[in-house]
């Protein structure tokens, strides 16, 4: 019995070029919530706005845009709406991402999207240059942030 191969037409979008394009937009709210210490301060307990506003030193009123930003993509969860909202951590974020816990994963990622980091601003100069190999393993790299 042999077998035959069919290949199916599939629509070709600029989706998956779009979402590693714009990658960076949900990485940097992550990477804000991760510098002010969120994760670790909801990690004592859920906190109203105020309360998160207070401790984390935030003026904008567009903190409820960014704290539900986090809600919509899991890392944090809301119970209400506006400023009366009580937020938690997800589970998801309260084991990587609270300072206290021994699987922290907050440094690693601010190591990788560090902008002073010699990989981020030198990444076309470590791809284009010939000679010896560099010392950044970019293979293993690029298959880890995938």
């Amino acid at each position: 019995m042999s077998t035959i191969e069919i290949e199916q037409e599939q629509e070709i979008t600029p989706m998956n070029i779009i979402r590693i394009g714009t990658g960076f937009w949900s990485a940097k709210p992550l990477l804000t919530a991760i510098r002010l210490g969120l994760f670790t301060e909801l990690a004592a307990g859920p906190l109203f706005v105020s309360e998160i506003r207070q401790k984390l030193g935030l003026q904008s009123h567009s903190s409820l845009d960014f704290l539900d930003a986090l809600v919509t993509w899991g890392l944090i969860e809301r119970h209400g709406k506006g400023f009366t909202a009580i937020y938690h951590n997800s589970p998801e974020a309260n084991t990587f991402l609270n300072r206290r816990k021994p699987d922290y994963l907050g440094n690693l990622l601010e190591m990788v999207h560090d902008e002073k980091s010699s990989l981020a601003n030198n990444l076309k100069k470590v791809v284009s240059e010939s000679g010896a190999r560099n010392s950044w393993d970019l293979n293993r790299l690029f298959t880890m942030v995938a």
